[in-house]
């Protein structure tokens, strides 16, 4: 059994403008977070490969990375710099896919960046993937913990996927990727973090789970071979992908014991561009569901709040109740939040279906690949 550790690590340039697209990428001019985390698993003596993402797959980008880990010895570091990347697409269409469904590895959008680390376990003979983000701290004893019933059965049900929580410095188990008092209206962070509050007060060793987090997932390979990342969605892949391992008809589990430390870079501005986000996500989420057959009852208060039928209002609403609040304030921010409103309902639900059916036919055409 071998397994890797996967880290995408999200960077923008002159030219490459990805905070259009990723929540914090890091300017190619500043330090960025990834050292410290290639120092932290030094510290802990991880023996497992540690595979690298760089985000977008960019030849300055790929420099600004490789620099970055010259700092670090006695890891086993691989790089997907743009030969490895453009060797994994050769690979890929040996292997069987079409040009078309190259989106799955695309590294513009979350879910391809996922599916990038995916494709490489399978092409290098990883049983079991481990992801994590670079600006994330690990335990001693993470990894184990990580692989801890994986492969094995859970109240007779195979366990294949795994996710856990992540903690601040002080130890708190929260979330706060969008805290600011000018989405009070929209308590996103809120309800998922009663959720995994709720979790972690289960006397269960593993929870059957709605919500999960990317940087603090174990797949493994029988499962990650079936089952891709979708490549549509603009953001919340982690949650995303818990309904795609539905839909194909596995679980994704919580750990109560699996925790890791999230230090984010701290946002000072753009609140605007990340709810944008979360309004494509959930009207997507929402027909995902019922074009996949879910029912909502079965999923979580996360879930069951934002992909509503009354999840317009309520972006709407928020929308407008956020762009009050920087009126007199911040002109950037009151504009793009009203746009927010208007994006609330812009999108044609055709639109969305047509995504969700080609993502459909993805999933068969990631299954089917012979590497």
């Amino acid at each position: 059994m071998s397994c890797c550790l996967i880290i995408p690590t999200y960077w923008s340039t002159n030219s490459i403008q990805s905070w259009k697209v990723f929540d914090h990428p890091f300017s190619i001019n500043e330090e960025g977070t990834l050292l410290r985390t290639l120092k932290n698993l030094q510290q802990i003596n991880i023996k497992e490969d540690i595979i690298i993402l760089p985000v977008p797959c960019s030849q300055e980008i790929n420099n600004k990375v490789k620099e970055i880990t010259k700092n670090v010895s006695n890891l086993n570091i691989k790089i997907v710099d743009e030969h490895v990347y453009n060797k994994i697409i050769s690979d890929l269409n040996k292997a069987g896919m079409d040009k078309d469904s190259l989106k799955l590895v695309d590294t513009y959008c979350y879910g391809g960046v996922r599916n990038l680390g995916l494709v490489y376990s399978q092409i290098y003979g990883y049983d079991q993937a481990i992801m994590i983000d670079d600006d994330e701290l690990l335990k001693k004893d993470y990894v184990k913990t990580a692989l801890k019933n994986i492969g094995e059965k859970y109240n007779g049900e195979l366990v294949l996927a795994k996710t856990g929580c992540v903690e601040d410095e002080h130890g708190n188990k929260i979330y706060e990727g969008q805290a600011h008092d000018c989405l009070n209206t929209w308590p996103k962070d809120k309800i998922f973090n009663e959720e995994v509050n709720s979790m972690l007060s289960s006397t269960e060793l593993l929870y059957s789970t709605s919500i999960a987090f990317g940087g603090n997932m174990i797949l493994d390979r029988k499962l990650f071979s079936k089952v891709p990342f979708d490549p549509f969605g603009t953001r919340g892949e982690d949650d995303d992908y818990v309904l795609n391992c539905k839909f194909c008809g596995y679980n994704m589990f919580f750990d109560p014991e699996l925790l890791l430390i999230h230090l984010p870079p701290k946002r000072n501005n753009m609140h605007w561009a990340r709810q944008r986000q979360d309004i494509i996500r959930f009207r997507y989420a929402r027909e995902k569901a019922k074009l996949f057959n879910i029912n909502k009852d079965e999923l979580g208060i996360f879930f069951k709040y934002f992909i509503s039928e009354d999840l317009e209002k309520k972006a709407v609403n928020s929308s407008i109740d956020a762009a009050l609040s920087f009126e007199n304030v911040n002109r950037q921010e009151f504009i793009g939040f009203l746009d927010n409103a208007r994006e609330a309902v812009e999108e044609r639900k055709e639109t969305i279906e047509r995504k969700i059916e080609t993502y459909k036919r993805l999933i068969e055409v990631w299954a089917e690949l012979k590497y």
